[in-house]
């Protein structure tokens, strides 16, 4: 016959034991769940990227966190959020952009939203003899949060108030060729502004007497220095190039300049043929006989003075007398200019 007193002795150790590995079981199950509480998890990715996320001034730590999972910083909103409130930064966010890793541990992502943003900076180079265009290209190429129409509108011309941008319908030759640095606080039109400011800047202490002398505007000296920054690749012949242009201009000759037809025609790369010397523009050096209307480039300080500092010379001709060098051979001879130039010098 069954003992009682032992059968209800086992069924109480039967039922101890139970509710203990219940317990356990639960613990494990609490101590993994606290692991990523804690901001000890991470997430296991194939490969970490970085992604860029906005803190926008207003946000929830429910908002904030459900964004962070969606962009696969953290695994879990849910986690994420019971972590920043178990660490009393829940009220702790502070707006700005970010750049976080996917898969960082908790721990570090509360961290960086809550220390403010990181002041992100990037540098653009703008070599001298670039157009405007093929600038707005090349700050949207290595400026990743400038976007190319932003770029365009802020390169409208009549959304800069300066003096010497008055009756003048392009920034052409006012986007000073330099290395520039900015942050993720600049808009397109900062960054214009600063290329604009950096012209003024560069050209404030240049001596303008000699424009004044013959005649010729800031703006006039502007043109020739784009023109010579087109045509000079030697260094030693800015000063040269500029002379036969300035004498050119003082005799009314035609500058027949390739570089003004180049600009028109947009023909950088392929060159101009002699059909598209007869192309009815004002920036056709062969028809007209005077300045183009515009800069054809931006050119750099030392062409700015050059076209300011002329030779001392009676040069009217130049042409390339070595086609690895880029160098000219110059004269004030037409006979001898097309002998140079046909090879049989």
């Amino acid at each position: 016959m069954d003992n009682p007193i032992f059968n209800k002795k086992y069924l109480k150790n039967t039922y101890f034991y139970t509710v203990v590995i219940i317990i356990l079981l639960l613990l494990v199950s609490l101590i993994s769940s606290c692991e990523k509480i804690i901001g000890k998890n991470e997430i296991n990715t194939v490969e970490k990227t970085e992604v860029e996320i906005e803190i926008k001034e207003g946000m929830t730590l429910k908002e904030v966190s459900k964004l962070l999972e969606e962009e696969g910083v953290v695994d879990s909103s849910f986690f994420f959020r019971l972590y920043a409130e178990q660490e009393g930064k829940d009220r702790s966010l502070i707006p700005g952009k970010y750049v976080l890793g996917t898969g960082l541990d908790y721990e570090t992502v509360l961290d960086k939203i809550t220390s403010g943003p990181v002041n992100i900076t990037y540098n653009f180079t703008i070599p001298e003899g670039y157009t405007v265009n093929k600038i707005a290209q090349k700050i949207t190429e290595e400026v990743p949060f400038i976007e190319y129409a932003e770029l365009e509108d802020a390169l409208d011309i009549s959304n800069y108030s300066y003096d010497f941008l008055k009756n003048i319908s392009t920034l052409e030759g006012f986007m000073f060729p330099k290395t520039y640095e900015v942050d993720t606080n600049y808009k397109a039109s900062d960054i214009v502004e600063m290329m604009i400011s950096q012209y003024r800047y560069e050209v404030g202490t240049l001596d303008y007497s000699f424009a004044e002398e013959n005649d010729l505007l800031p703006y006039d000296i502007l043109i020739i220095a784009s023109m010579i920054e087109r045509e000079a690749y030697v260094p030693d012949e800015r000063e040269l190039i500029s002379a036969v242009i300035h004498n050119r201009l003082k005799i009314g000759m035609l500058l027949q300049i390739d570089a003004t037809l180049t600009y028109a025609l947009d023909k950088w790369d392929e060159g101009i043929d002699n059909l598209d010397k007869e192309t009815d523009t004002p920036y056709n050096t062969y028809l007209y006989a005077s300045l183009p209307p515009t800069p054809i480039c931006n050119p750099g300080l030392a062409c700015i003075k050059a076209a300011l500092n002329p030779a001392e010379v009676d040069y009217l001709y130049y042409v390339v007398d070595d086609q690895e060098k880029h160098t000219h051979h110059f004269s004030n001879d037409y006979e001898e200019h097309e002998k140079v130039r046909n090879g049989t010098n």
